[in-house]
């Protein structure tokens, strides 16, 4: 399981920079609301893909990555 949970952190992790730098928003903070509102429906579609992990598998692990993510762009 600790081997789908770092997948999932890496894929996450992947996943935020990519919709952040998608996103056509005119500011950060706009960019990042949208970012932020698309990693939940990922991580919606990641549980509902995934064989060996349920929400609370992920729960810390994303809250961590959208913490770090965030101070990382505020910086």
């Amino acid at each position: 399981m600790l081997d789908s949970i770092q997948k999932f952190e890496d894929e996450l992790g992947a996943f935020l920079e990519f919709a952040y730098n998608s996103s056509k928003a005119p500011d950060s903070a706009q960019r990042f609301n949208d970012t932020e509102k698309a990693a939940f429906d990922f991580m919606d579609r990641y549980l509902l893909n995934s064989e060996d992990l349920i929400a609370g598998d992920l729960e810390g692990p994303a809250q961590r990555i959208l913490e770090s993510f965030l101070q990382s762009k505020i910086r």
